[in-house]
């Protein structure tokens, strides 16, 4: 579990871009698993969001942050990943 630190002004400006609210950023923070770099940074992300009925048969999102050493928020992105 993390705690929301700063958020990077690239962060914001993604956020803003890709509807990706605050409360979603905590969520992810909270509830996602973390990957740590070996400069001390962190990639969390959640791969499985609770899909609704709209999302039968197609892929899911996957929500991800890169925090740095700091815990201050550098990106937040969606991806899409592709089932093979």
């Amino acid at each position: 579990m993390m705690k929301l630190g700063k958020i990077s002004p690239l962060a914001f400006s993604r956020m803003k871009q890709r509807g990706i609210s605050i409360d979603t950023l905590n969520q992810l923070l909270t509830h996602g698993q973390i990957e740590r770099q070996l400069d001390g940074a962190q990639v969390v992300y959640l791969d499985n969001p609770t899909p609704g009925p709209s999302w039968a048969g197609r892929p899911q999102p996957r929500l991800y942050a890169v925090v740095d050493a700091a815990g201050d928020v550098l990106t937040v992105e969606k991806r899409v990943r592709l089932r093979s």
